[in-house]
């Protein structure tokens, strides 16, 4: 089974005080885009993951011991990951890859498993990974992230998004990050296409090579707005000549600097829709 497991962008994100259970609350805009990793599933006596990228612990071999726990059917698959996705930039890479680890389990091991429980699991794992495992590719997140409502598509966008090449710890970030105003993400739900984000400022501060990138990008032209937790940053754009600009003029400010497009279905089986050219990328696929 092959998987293509998309990025998303945070289109805004407001931070709240911090819950007992240390997280935080937040209100956030998720939007699904066509950067992406691609997963290759079989069957083996094993579980295993054949990519030295991905870190021992690391969100997929989660699933795979969450899955084996709460069913008690051993997750006897190998899993070759093409990481596309910077590791550490906000994008929910490893949510994502984690998504895509329970409903390839759930597809070979136990196709009645109702979709309730894969929720769960999903929860177990981390903030992120409910939103990857198959509602809206636009939502609301509120609660730690986990709570989802699902939103009308909007307009198709062009994301332009830059990696300055190291990534940050989301949990340092939310540490030394303070609640805002709290209206960043009313501004978007009222129509505006990205607003602030709270833990912007974290990630600037923790990552020397970000905030370089962020002013040297605005010396040029280009407004970027740090995606989650960050080290990743993007601008979204109407048409391809506007992101074709600004793809030229970030390409010497950082190692990556990537084009895609914003999502309005999930492509989990498809060819991944994403681009790393000037040339329009492709719509998402149907659902799998």
């Amino acid at each position: 089974m092959r998987f293509f497991a998309p990025a998303k962008l945070n289109l805004s994100l407001d931070l709240g005080p911090a819950r007992a259970d240390g997280y935080h609350e937040i209100r956030s805009v998720m939007q699904a885009v066509s950067l992406g990793d691609r997963l290759h599933v079989v069957p083996a006596a094993r579980f295993r993951v054949e990519n030295p990228q991905v870190p021992a612990g690391d969100l997929v071999t989660q699933a795979a011991e969450i899955f084996e726990a709460t069913t008690g059917i051993r997750a006897a698959v190998s899993v070759r990951v093409q990481k596309r996705i910077p590791i550490g930039a906000g994008l929910g890479g490893g949510s994502s890859d984690a998504a895509c680890i329970l409903r390839a389990l759930r597809d070979i091991l136990l196709p009645e498993l109702p979709a309730d429980r894969l929720l769960a699991m999903a929860r177990q794992i981390g903030s992120d990974v409910p939103f990857f495992l198959g509602g809206a590719p636009r939502a609301l997140a509120v609660g730690r992230g986990e709570i989802l409502t699902p939103l009308p598509p909007a307009p198709p966008r062009f994301a332009v998004i830059a990696w300055p090449g190291v990534g940050l710890r989301t949990q340092e970030v939310y540490r030394v990050s303070s609640p805002g105003p709290g209206n960043a993400t009313e501004a978007v739900l009222a129509g505006a296409e990205q607003a602030a984000n709270d833990l912007a400022p974290a990630a600037l501060r923790l990552c020397p090579a970000l905030k370089e990138l962020v002013f040297q990008a605005a010396a040029k032209g280009v407004r970027l707005q740090v995606t989650g937790s960050g080290s990743a940053a993007f601008s979204l754009h109407a048409d391809s000549q506007s992101a074709a600009c600004a793809l030229q003029a970030l390409r010497p400010l950082a190692p990556r600097v990537l084009l895609c497009q914003t999502l309005d279905a999930w492509p989990w089986r498809a060819q991944s829709p994403d681009r790393l050219s000037g040339r329009r990328p492709t719509r998402g696929g149907s659902l799998a």
